[in-house]
């Protein structure tokens, strides 16, 4: 565990100095100021309307943050060899892998929160209520979201070179909610062979919008959303979960039989 919070330690020290999150942060907060603009013409509706859009931004952001971060980690350790007295230590390369996943988290965790600072701020300005149990709900199932794309540019970041593997990971988590929507609307009409392939593709990648709590969190309330029942959040957990060993595991196999 040392060995993993060590590693773990200098991922995120390195991901805090970086001025890629600190610009990220600047755009939200220009979003938000977009936000209490709002205020000024009274409009419930377009209240809310920018406050969902805004989560969604931050979400975006987030996921992007992760996907470039995770997926640089081991390809730079090789290019500039800093992997090898690493490993020539006792520190396996399971508990290498685990520390990068768990500095990556922390990442993540840490730029999110700074969007959520200034969410918060920007909600509490403009007189909008947030839903104490429901946002944290919301904020939990984020960060599950986060982890699945981390695994998974590992994973991506073995196979191929850094530039495809983030194309790749943005490419996915952009497009995860139009392939979703395209299979339900494609599967009535599509012929055996065609309905048992999105039925397969179904199963095999993460369906990321049901960790998306957005719209609920911003539309709950007297007449609206309710927060999740403690059942409901444990699947979503165990669905985020097996999606997230079987990418680590990919990425560990394949880390493993790479050449030092």
């Amino acid at each position: 565990m040392n060995a993993q919070w060590l590693i773990a330690r200098s991922v995120l020290i390195e991901a805090v100095r970086r001025r890629e999150i600190y610009a990220l942060v600047l755009v939200s907060t220009l979003l938000i100021g977009a936000v209490m603009t709002v205020d000024f013409f009274k409009l419930e509706g377009l209240n809310k309307f920018y406050r969902e859009v805004a989560l969604q931004i931050m979400s975006a952001a987030t996921a992007l943050t992760v996907i470039v971060l995770a997926a640089r980690q081991l390809p730079r350790e090789f290019e500039t060899r800093t992997i090898y007295p690493l490993l020539a230590k006792p520190i396996s390369r399971f508990t290498f892998l685990n520390g990068k996943l768990l500095g990556v988290m922390l990442a993540a965790g840490f730029c999110f929160a700074l969007f959520m600072g200034i969410y918060l701020v920007g909600v509490k300005y403009i007189g909008g209520d947030i839903p104490a149990v429901l946002f944290l709900q919301y904020v939990y199932l984020q960060m599950l979201k986060m982890l699945i794309l981390a695994t998974m540019s590992f994973w991506l970041s073995m196979l191929m070179n850094l530039d495809a593997a983030i194309t790749i990971g943005v490419i996915f988590f952009a497009t995860a909610s139009v392939m979703m929507n395209a299979f339900t609307f494609i599967y009535p009409e599509a012929d055996p062979l065609g309905k048992w392939l999105i039925v397969a593709l179904n199963w095999l990648l993460p369906q990321l919008d049901v960790l998306d709590l957005t719209e609920k969190a911003v539309h709950a309330g007297p007449g609206g959303w309710q927060p999740l029942s403690i059942g409901m959040m444990g699947m979503l957990t165990g669905y985020a979960l097996v999606y997230t060993a079987i990418f680590h595991g990919l990425a560990f196999l394949t880390f493993r039989r790479r050449a030092l």
